[in-house]
């Protein structure tokens, strides 16, 4: 099941409560997402100095749990999960007498083997530069993506410490093709804002690369509501077996079984028309309850 069908249809709010003797406090803000490679994560709290807060931590954007509450020592304050490295994706949201965080931060992790991948960036801001994301990474690395204007590859390679094309980014909706030249399974982190709302992304007629334009995950049509029409084609990368899994759309139904798109991935679509692809995030807040 994605988590698209699984959210509730309740935003978080951001209005302020007042309780007897207590002043409004503008909703927390998070900033400066960190995932560690020992697999803490961290994060900094915008909130007035000396005020009572809550962390939240969710792996749906439904249901969310309480891990830690404490006062702010000043306008900003650090908190990092130690327990982070037990989970593979985890989102996270702050409440202060009552409003939730203005924001959701998180991050996902996918781990990808030797050779070939198709990875995406399900997060806004956050460090989304090849040169960040992979910082550590070996000598021979790469990242293509596909212009579908030009309808082109565009590959940068890591070569002498340096990126063949800087200023490359994971941007989400789109995707990259990564090479993993070593002979190890290495894993990625993805940190940022989780963006709610309506989106919209459009989809040109050809070949080209898209993903999720959030940490959703599920059956690309029935699920995640890809435009498919008649004669459309996605091809996705099994990464185990450097090979591609092509799966059709004829006559109003999937040649096999419906293709399932992971957290993290993304995938080639052949359009027969153009068209936009829509999707919705939903983040429920967090329980609101005094800490």
């Amino acid at each position: 099941m994605s988590l698209l069908t699984s959210v509730s249809q309740r935003f978080f709010s951001t209005s302020p409560l007042r309780g007897r003797g207590q002043t409004a406090t503008a909703p927390p803000h998070l900033t400066n997402p960190k995932r560690f490679p020992y697999g803490a994560f961290r994060f900094d709290i915008q909130l007035s100095k000396g005020v009572p807060y809550a962390v939240h931590a969710s792996s749906d954007l439904v249901t969310w749990t309480e891990i830690n509450r404490d006062i702010t020592c000043d306008i900003s304050t650090e908190f990092l999960d130690s327990s982070a490295h037990k989970y593979g994706h985890r989102f996270y949201q702050a409440t202060c007498h009552g409003p939730c965080a203005s924001n959701v931060l998180g991050y996902a992790s996918t781990t990808v083997s030797p050779g070939y991948s198709m990875v995406a960036n399900p997060f806004t801001g956050g460090s989304n530069h090849v040169e960040e994301v992979l910082a550590g990474w070996p000598e021979g690395t790469a990242v293509t993506r596909f212009d579908p204007a030009q309808f082109r590859l565009k590959e940068s390679v890591l070569e002498g410490g340096k990126w063949t094309l800087s200023g490359e980014r994971f941007v989400p909706g789109e995707g990259s093709i990564l090479l993993n030249p070593t002979s190890n399974y290495i894993t990625i982190n993805f940190a940022g804002e989780v963006s709610a709302g309506a989106f919209s992304s459009p989809v040109p007629a050809g070949f080209s690369i898209r993903s999720c334009m959030g940490p959703l995950f599920g059956r690309i049509r029935e699920d995640l509501h890809f435009p498919i029409v008649e004669g459309d084609v996605i091809h996705l990368f099994d990464r185990d077996r450097q090979s591609y899994s092509v799966y059709e759309f004829q006559n109003g139904k999937w040649d096999k079984d419906p293709p399932v798109i992971g957290l993290c991935e993304s995938f080639w679509v052949g359009k027969s028309t153009a068209d936009n692809w829509h999707q919705q995030i939903y983040i429920h807040c967090a329980d609101e309850a005094q800490p």
